[in-house]
This record gives C-alpha cells, structure tokens and sequence, in this order.
C-alpha cells in the first residue's frame, strides 16, 4: 500500500453516540434497514418525490452557528494550518473528455432516525434532527422501483458501464445486494462495475470526488482532495478512502474546492468561477465528533483566505499556466460552479449554454455573455490561439416556455445541458422529457431533441446516452454533478493546433501543415492523420514525419482553385507498447473541420437558435516566414533565435509531456531570447503560433 500523503488534522476519534432516547446495536439497525426497505417500496412515487424534496440540497444545509459559544472555545486546539501540498512538479491534470478507465458515482440513500423520523446523515450512523440534535441513524440504498431518482441512478450506471467501468461506492457493504437485484430486476444487470463502500453523506460525486491527476515517468495516478463543505465530513473523506481502496498516493490541502467549479483544459488552463473565493473566506472548517462539546460535536478552524491566496494555490496545486476566475452566477442553485453553463470537449474550445431571446434581460444570461466575451475569448490556449466557442440551447420548461424571473428559474428548475460527463466516445446526457410518459408528464420533446441535434454538432461523433433528470429540478445540479472521471492507465496524449480555417488566395498553397505533439511512457511509435474533403465519404491516410522526441508534423493536401470547400481529418497515435488513441477519441465518426477555399476568410459557427456565420480577419501565412533556428542548441543559460520579421507571435516552450515550461509574445521582435537557465537539462520544444498556423523548433538544454 502507497504512503497517503495528508497535510490536514486528522479528526477526533468516534465517540459512543449518547443523544438518542433508543441506541440499537448492529443487528437491530440491519433489521431498521430491511423495514425500511420494505417501506419505500410501498411508498407512492409521489411520496418519494416528497421526501427527497425536503431532504436533498447540493449545500449542506448544516448551520455552524448551532454550535453554542462554549464550543467554540475549543476552536483552537483543532484549528489547522493552510499550507501549499508538496506536489510533483510534473502533474498533469487531464482534461475531462479524454480517455478514461471508470467513471465514479455513488448512489441514492434515504436516512432515517431509528424512530422513523427524517434525519440529515451527518457522521457513519449518526445524523441531525429537525432540531439539529445528534441521532443515530439508518441508510437505505433508494432501490424502490417507482421512484423516479432510482431511474436515474439506475440509468446513469448502465449508460457508463457501455462504455468505461462503472464504480459504484455503496455506503454499507450489504447494500450491494440490493443494487444488483435492482438492476437485474429493470432488465440492465450490472456486468462492467467495480464496488466500493463507504459511507457517505450525499451523491454529488463529482464536488467531493477524487481529482485524478498523472505524475512521474510511468504516467502514475494520484489524487488531489480538496476540502469540501464542513456540514459532510463522510463526503470529505472519500478520495483518502478510494485512494487507500486502489493503493494511489492522495495529495490533501485544506483549500475549499468543489468540482463542478473546475474546468480544466488539460494543458494548464483552469476556469473557475468567483464561488472559489467565497467558500475560502471564512474560517469553518470540517466538523468532526468532540466529547468535550455539549453538542458532540465541533469545527475545525482555518485561517481565512484572500483572492491571492487562494489564485496562488491553485496555480500550485494544479500546475497551471493561466487561470480565469469568471464572476459566478447569482441563480443556479446555490453553488456558482461553472458547470451550469460552460464546458469542453478540446482543449481549444469553450462550449457555453445561450439563452433564448426571452431571457436576455435577466442578469445570469447577461453575466454568461459577459464572462465569455469579456473574459474566456480573450484568453489564449495551448499553442497562443484565441479559444473559441460553440454555444448550445438552455432547457425550456415541459411545456416549451421560458422562464420569467431568475427566482423562478433557481427554485424550481436550473437546468442545463451542458451538465453532463463524457465517458470515452460517448456523453450521458441529461435530458429533460421521456415520451414513455403521458400529458404533461412527457415534457418538451420537440425543444429537446432540437437541442440534441445542435449538441451533435457541438460535440463531433458523441453518442449520446440520455437520461430523463427531471426529478433533479431545483437542486442545481445534474449527471455531471454526480460522478467523476478516473483516467485511463497508459495514457497516449495526443496535442495539435487545429487550423481554424485557410484562405488559399492569401496563402498559395496546396496543402495545410499541422504539427502534433503525442506522448506516452514507452514513447510514440507512429502518428497517422486522416483526412477527407466535404464532397467524399472515405478517408484517405498519412503517415506523419517524425521531427524526434514526441513531435510530428505533417501536410494535408487541399483541393486546388476551389472556392469554398472544408477539410475533416483525425489524428490517430500509436505507442511503442502497443496502445492506439485518436483525436477525437470519436473518430472516425468524430473529426476536425477546417473551411478552406479561395473565398474562405472566417471559421464556420452558429448561434444555438439562429445559425449563421460569425466574420473573423484571415490570418496571413507569411506571418511564420523567416522563423531562424535556436543558437546555441544546445543551450546552457540562453537562446536566441532569428524572426526576420516584425509580426507578433505567440510561442511556448514544452517539454516532451507538453507541459508548457515558458511562453510569451514576440510583440514585433527580430530576435529574441529564451532564459534556459530556468528549465533542466533534457530535449524541449519551442512552438510558434500567428493564431491560426504553427510551426515548431527544437531546443537542447544541456549543463
């Protein structure tokens, strides 16, 4: 078993629960379940919804002011210290769409107090009452064939497991009985899962889960576990309990993160939302079982953090080249995560929910459009090239109508389609009708499945697993909210620019050059790029040249004197131990497109209710002319290298996992000059980009 690396407390020990006017030992609570279970199944679907409506929140709904003031007094023999966790210098942070071994969730429980009464689960067997008074407590998975949030579990299972593992973590292991009789009993057995078991306090898998990150030559995983909300201290424990599960190393920091606030690019870009600096600017920390409180129970306190400190610490933890910290949004249930609205599916692109017309006056659909004009298309990614973004409709109510207030909106609804997870060649979708039903029951089946055909655009070759979520309505929060990714072993990464388009007139030419950074811990064997034009139905194949250590290039021919015309293509890598990737991982069904022709001056979009083109400036060819070569190669201290031009370039220097280890803006320079006293010694990367084409030099440090 690996070392758990934790730089938190550890908590208290459990102490014997007292509060209860009924203690039960462990056979009479399993004999509570079974009569529990027996219970829910005569529960009216009805009833169910009701329960769950007044249970469930995506925030615990723990008030630490019901701590009383002797309590408090203890503060600060558990308070903590908030310091940066060693990580390994070489982490990456995979981005959510690439290639996965598992996809985490967990499932839905009902807890009761051992009289019967509601109670919020708070420690293992221990919940809070009405009166927000210790009790003792049982679980019970929801299996009961009528409830509508069962389905989606339900649902949500079969669909990861045709196409990645599906693990499951179970809060009591006899559970796993009745999870797979439920399964078998709707006629979608279980056959591509994995069990854990845990207790737990909540679903939202994907803001408590473990964040999977690679590190060390051999492309290991580890975690990172961020803190969650104090009021769930058994969700705040799952990460430590998967890690300890799989023998991986867990990295735990006490800053507060949620992941449905992170959105990675995989390639050092984080966009986040402003909730990040709200949830880290108080001093409550997790809550844990304390003998010496009146109430049983306490916080542990930690120092409050400003913005710097907390940017600082992301940029540390997750190895970031640039971040954005957006403003959250004021209605989407509570949270401000970013996954109510925006997401990607390449590293070069946003896609970001639009609002219909008759919601444009509310103040959430006017920040949305601030934060992605104003802030996400002003960044640049990878290789120094604006990102772009591609927009999809919001969910209309069931009967097609919009919404009138953002109250309304909050309350009742916040859905969204970008709320969803990417597992390998397909995304489980939420959707928002089901034509099994009847009435009103069966929603807005024709703005969905318009919806669906503008998402097929947005996302090339997906398949498109949908789940009804209606029963979600309210809570902020959907399929993406409750499961997380688990990277695949033996990762073949695979990096390019895509040429966003290609004026042949402007640049005379008959071919388009794409350079490729592909990487794996056995190194690349082959990179293959195929391609077809809009007017074909075969592919045709290129073996691409390899430039050394990881990077290839190679030339797409193009149709000559045509006017308007587009190329597809995918890219296709093969390590030396055997394993093939392609980009997309859709592909063949899946692929890049790039208008090109003589009368080619922008990139094809659409607005996600009106298509239409939007205008961009061509980009001249002649902008990378001239690019010298790196002397001295190798370098010790410094490099330089000859422009012969005055254009501005975008470059970045990255090292043979692509990690971006120097960038910068050339701003009209002939020559400039790369401080190599701050890499190590070994074989890199210097990529230079106009904003639509690239081209690439190697350099050498050496001491």
């Amino acid at each position: 078993m690996k070392k758990i690396l934790i730089i938190c407390a550890v908590f208290a020990s459990f102490l014997a629960l007292q509060t209860s006017a009924q203690t039960l030992n462990r056979q009479e609570v399993k004999q509570k379940k079974q009569e529990l279970l027996q219970q829910r199944q005569s529960m009216s679907s009805e009833e169910i919804d009701n329960y769950y409506h007044q249970m469930i929140s995506r925030k615990p709904k723990f008030d630490y002011s019901h701590l009383s003031q002797e309590a408090a007094k203890t503060l600060t023999e558990k308070s903590v210290e908030t310091k940066a966790v060693a990580m390994p210098e070489d982490a990456i942070f995979p981005i959510e769409s690439d290639e996965v071994q598992a996809i985490m969730m967990s499932w839905i429980y009902d807890t009761r107090s051992v009289s019967g009464a509601y109670a919020d689960p708070l420690f293992d067997g221990i919940g809070l009452d009405e009166n927000n008074n210790l009790v003792q407590t049982v679980s019970v998975p929801d299996v009961a064939i009528n409830s509508s949030y069962a389905k989606v579990f339900a649902e949500l299972a079969n669909g990861i497991q045709q196409h990645a593992q599906v693990w499951i973590n179970l809060w009591a292991e006899e559970d796993s009985t009745d999870i797979l009789n439920f399964m078998q009993q709707r006629g979608t057995p279980l056959y591509n899962y994995r069990f854990f078991y845990h207790p737990q306090n909540a679903f939202w898998f994907r803001d408590f889960g473990p964040m999977a990150f690679y590190y060390g030559e051999q492309d290991s995983i580890a975690f990172l576990d961020f803190e969650y909300y104090g009021g769930r201290p058994l969700d705040d424990s799952i990460p430590l309990k998967i890690a300890e599960d799989l023998g991986w190393n867990n990295y735990v920091t006490g800053i507060e993160y949620e992941g449905g606030n992170i959105l990675l690019d995989g390639l050092g870009t984080l966009v986040t939302t402003s909730a990040v600096y709200t949830t880290n600017q108080d001093s409550y920390g997790q809550v844990y079982l304390d003998s010496n409180s009146s109430y049983g129970f306490n916080y542990v306190s930690k120092p409050a953090l400003t913005k710097a400190q907390v940017r600082d610490s992301l940029v540390h933890l997750l190895k970031l080249n640039q971040i954005k910290v957006v403003p959250a949004l004021d209605y989407d249930g509570g949270t401000g995560h970013i996954d109510l609205y925006c997401d990607m599916w390449e590293e070069t692109g946003f896609v970001v929910a639009q609002y219909p017309q008759q919601m444009t006056n509310l103040s959430d659909p006017r920040r949305v459009e601030s934060n992605l004009n104003d802030s996400l298309l002003t960044m640049t990614d990878y290789f120094g090239q604006p990102y772009t973004a591609v927009r999809i409709p919001l969910p209309a109510k069931n009967n097609g109508d919009w919404y009138t207030s953002q109250s309304q909106y909050n309350n009742r609804y916040t859905r969204a389609y970008s709320n969803h997870t990417f597992v390998n060649d397909a995304i489980i979708q939420p959707v928002f009708f089901d034509t099994t039903l009847s009435g009103s029951s069966v929603g807005d089946v024709q703005g969905n499945k318009a919806a669906l055909e503008v998402m097929k655009k947005a996302y090339p070759g997906y398949k498109f697993e949908c789940i009804d979520v209606r029963s979600f309505d309210g809570f902020g929060g959907a399929i993406h909210c409750i499961t997380k990714q688990i990277p695949a072993e033996n990762p073949v990464r695979i990096y390019h620019q895509p040429v966003k388009y290609y004026n042949t007139t402007t640049n005379p030419a008959d071919f388009v050059s794409l350079n490729i950074l592909s990487q794996n811990r056995s190194g690349i064997n082959e990179v293959k790029l195929f391609y077809r034009y809009a007017s074909q139905s075969n592919f045709n194949e290129i073996t691409c040249n390899s430039l050394g250590d990881n990077m290839f290039s190679v030339d797409v021919p193009l149709l000559a004197g045509v006017a308007n015309d587009t190329l597809l293509y995918y890219i296709e890598a093969t390590s030396n131990n055997g394993k093939t990737i392609t980009k997309p991982m859709t592909a063949p069904e899946g692929f890049y497109s790039m208008p090109y022709g003589t009368e080619v001056t922008s990139q094809i979009s659409w607005d996600a209710y009106d298509p239409a083109y939007s205008s961009i400036e061509a980009i001249n060819s002649q902008d990378l002319q001239g690019i010298g070569q790196l002397y001295p190669n190798p370098a010790n201290e410094t490099a330089h290298i000859n422009l012969n031009n005055e254009k501005n370039l975008y470059y970045r220097v990255v090292n043979l996992k692509g990690q971006v280890q120097m960038q910068g803006k050339t701003n009209g320079e002939k020559l400039i000059s790369l401080d190599t006293k701050k890499l190590q010694s070994g074989n890199y990367w210097v990529i230079f980009t106009d904003g639509n084409l690239s081209t690439s030099r190697k350099l050498v440090v050496a001491r």
